[in-house]
């Protein structure tokens, strides 16, 4: 089994960490293929059901950014706003993982929603500061990282089109 060792200088120290190149990408495909089906059946829950966020912003909303998020769901303009980006923005990014089609936007607006979910409940309730929230956007953070959709995805053939070879900033949001 091939194993590759990084040296990385962090902080003014040298660390050294090896992974099986058999393994990564096996766990990285497992990985992002969880995390779209996560986003994916939560958006449609949402879709198909009766949802709204009132119900979380007003009642599950503490900590020091209580009365932001308790305004947003009293008012019927910004829920208006807030479901449909969520039950979409939920679908879209679970897709993008699933397919592997921009996978760093979708890990980089699937992080984005873990947050605006975390933000209400901060501080949470039998943790200083960690939850579940936190744990998706490190994956999240991690698949974009290693570019996940190039395994098995999409973006592994975009990125062999003459639009990305002529544009190589594409790779960025490809990957």
């Amino acid at each position: 089994m091939k194993e590759t060792t990084y040296t990385v200088t962090a902080l003014g120290r040298t660390f050294e960490f090896t992974h099986s190149d058999m393994v990564l990408p096996f766990l990285t495909l497992a990985g992002r293929l969880s995390m779209g089906w996560i986003f994916i059946w939560s958006g449609f829950d949402k879709l198909i059901t009766d949802f709204s966020s009132e119900g979380f912003l007003v009642n599950a909303s503490r900590g020091p950014l209580k009365d932001i998020f308790v305004d947003m769901g009293t008012s019927q303009t910004a829920l208006d706003v807030i479901d449909p980006l969520v039950i979409w923005g939920q679908i879209l990014i679970g897709f993008s993982l699933i397919l592997g089609l921009f996978t760093r936007v979708g890990a980089f607006f699937g992080a984005l929603l873990m947050l605006m979910f975390y933000l209400p409940v901060l501080y949470p309730e039998n943790n200083p500061f960690m939850d579940e929230h936190i744990i998706y956007i490190g994956i999240l953070a991690l698949l974009g990282a290693l570019g996940a959709g190039r395994i098995v995805g999409i973006d592994s053939y975009l990125e062999q089109t003459e639009t990305v070879k002529k544009m190589p900033a594409l790779k960025y949001l490809l990957g």
